[in-house]
């Protein structure tokens, strides 16, 4: 579904070592094979204190930036068909910047048309089905992985020019300093990672940077603007964290710690419990048994996260608000409806193992902490810059696209048409 070839989806079913500093006992896969343990060793530099102190800032300042030169949304409202669509195009440009650098699109100045064209189609393209059953899809797949060979090379030419220590966080041809990194991985496999298979892991990256938490940043845009009330009370908290800018003296958004208050905390694990729905897979490794069941051994375990996240154990106490509902008070202690006061929290206390978006123990989504960070922070720049309004009616919300289950945050399967405009005061 990347564009890799057959010796790549063939090393990584013999990959039977673990993800573990040590391999599982009785696996012979080459030490530079192991493409498991690679991938978490990447994504721990990618997602590292380190590595997020220069990507955050990125992203608000791409965001801001963005916000600030649209000439296409005055003080005057203006009609959209989409907010999914809106807020999808704005964020794919600043996550790919904040990734990638601005080469990347500068290269390939089509690459959000065709990327969201393959992600339409990621289902599809995820299974064995013959490739002419659909040629739309592969196409859109094809222009994405050469574009994204068009970026390493240009990448790996500009390299050439400058010296940059191999611990920086940022590095102006590749983007984020862990990508330049993950080339000492790739280079130790033995020759599996050809121009053409780093292409492939390339277009594998910028699909996990972007295809799952742009949706749950519209979800999470939306559901506040759906919410009778809970604008106001999430605008509360944010105008809490905003302080002025020495230069300026404009206001300007604290992304640390507006990140972690607890409504908007709680306005995140709500959205993602509604809307993200994960695959977790797991590989028995002795038998087992499970209220009468055996589970064989080297038998393979899928559970849908979506069993745990619409069972009752979510409704409220009273039965008011139960788990198909968006409320993020079940995340709020003490429980409340329509105010925030001192003693109030966010917490997920006694949810292990229900609350699981993003997978389970050693094997949790890495990128899960940005996740929550560019949600929270989209929500407060794009309100901060615009005003919202549904055009839609009171309590719709659009249903899930399940075409992509399991892939993780669902897309609306509906339109979303509201109104915008900039904010004057």
């Amino acid at each position: 579904m990347f564009g890799g070839t057959d010796a790549v989806v063939e090393a990584l079913r013999q990959d039977n070592s673990g993800i573990g500093a040590k391999p599982y006992s009785g696996s012979n896969v080459h030490p530079g094979r192991r493409l498991l343990r690679n991938q978490i060793l990447f994504f721990s530099d990618a997602f590292s204190k380190s590595s997020l102190d220069e990507l955050v800032p990125r992203f608000v300042q791409s965001l801001k930036t963005w916000c600030e030169a649209s000439d296409e949304i005055g003080t005057e409202w203006v009609e959209k068909s989409d907010l999914y669509e809106f807020v999808r195009d704005v964020l794919f440009d600043c996550n790919v910047d904040s990734f990638f650098g601005k080469s990347l699109r500068a290269l390939n100045p089509n690459l959000s048309a065709d990327f969201w064209e393959y992600d339409d189609n990621i289902g599809f393209l995820a299974t064995p089905k013959p490739r002419w059953l659909n040629r739309r899809a592969v196409l859109a797949m094809e222009r994405c992985h050469a574009a994204m060979k068009r970026w390493r090379k240009n990448a790996v030419d500009e390299s050439a020019k400058r010296t940059i220590s191999d611990d920086a966080a940022w590095d102006p041809a590749w983007g984020l300093g862990a990508i330049r990194r993950r080339n000492k991985l790739l280079d130790a496999t033995e020759g599996l990672f050809d121009e053409h298979n780093r292409g492939s892991i390339d277009l594998a990256l910028l699909w996990s940077l972007t295809s799952n938490v742009i949706p749950a940043s519209f979800w999470y845009l939306f559901e506040v603007l759906s919410s009778e009330g809970l604008l106001a009370r999430a605008v509360k908290e944010i105008e809490k964290q905003k302080q002025n800018d020495p230069d300026t003296n404009d206001p300007v958004l604290d992304s640390t710690e507006r990140t972690t208050t607890p409504l908007l905390e709680a306005i995140y694990a709500e959205t993602v419990r509604l809307h993200v729905i994960t695959l977790i897979t797991r590989t028995v490794k002795k038998s087992y048994s499970v209220e009468g069941w055996i589970l064989p051994q080297n038998q393979n375990v899928i559970v849908s996260s979506q069993i745990e996240h619409m069972s009752r154990q979510w409704d409220s106490p009273d039965g008011k608000h139960p788990s198909s509902e968006f409320w993020p008070d079940r995340f709020l202690l003490p429980e409340s409806s329509d105010t925030i006061d001192e003693e109030e929290k966010f917490s997920l206390e006694g949810r292990q193992g229900q609350w699981i978006p993003f997978g389970l123990g050693e094997h949790m989504c890495p990128g899960r902490h940005f996740a929550k960070q560019e949600m929270i922070i989209s929500f407060a720049v794009l309100t901060h810059f615009f005003e919202f309004e549904l055009l839609t009616p009171p309590g719709w919300r659009p249903d899930n696209d399940l075409s992509r289950y399991g892939f993780g945050t669902q897309q609306p399967k509906q339109k979303v048409p509201f109104r915008v405009r900039r904010r004057t005061s």
